[in-house]
């Protein structure tokens, strides 16, 4: 064999190991990259929901948290269509509001329950004063 041959050999055996080597390199950045990006859209994410509940809050407080007519009325419209939900946290919310209810009628109530009677005006300043605990677990069913 002459020096050109064994050199020739050497150089492509040294390619055949070198070649799968720098084949994983390139994918181990690909793999970094990826890490990258999701790693950011994992921070976008969280700073677009943290804008939103911003924006809840301040939403809230612009339009129903000036003072407590504002907020009855929002109450009062959102506590009506409470039927659509049904969880186990408002079931057990219902009862308390019906205990709450019935202690507003002066334990003298045999009539119908239900998210209708609770978004009376009267009922609901009740709870202002006596339980305002009980309308922020609603505030927090409803949405905000």
């Amino acid at each position: 064999m002459t020096t050109f041959t064994k050199r020739l050999l050497a150089s492509l055996a040294l390619l055949a190991i070198v070649s799968p080597m720098a084949a994983y390199a390139d994918d181990d950045d690909r793999e970094d990259f990826y890490k990258r990006i999701r790693k950011k859209q994992q921070r976008q994410y969280r700073n677009m929901r943290k804008a939103h509940r911003n924006y809840n809050r301040a939403h809230w407080q612009t339009h129903w948290g000036n003072n407590w007519n504002d907020q009855r009325d929002w109450y009062q419209y959102n506590m009506r269509n409470m039927g659509r939900y049904n969880s186990a946290r408002q079931r057990a919310l219902e009862a308390q509001m019906r205990r709450q209810y019935l202690m507003y009628n002066n334990n003298n109530y045999n009539g119908p329950y239900g998210w209708n009677q609770y978004s009376n005006p009267g009922f609901l300043n009740f709870l202002h004063t006596r339980n305002p605990g009980l309308l922020s677990s609603v505030r927090s069913i409803i949405g905000f």
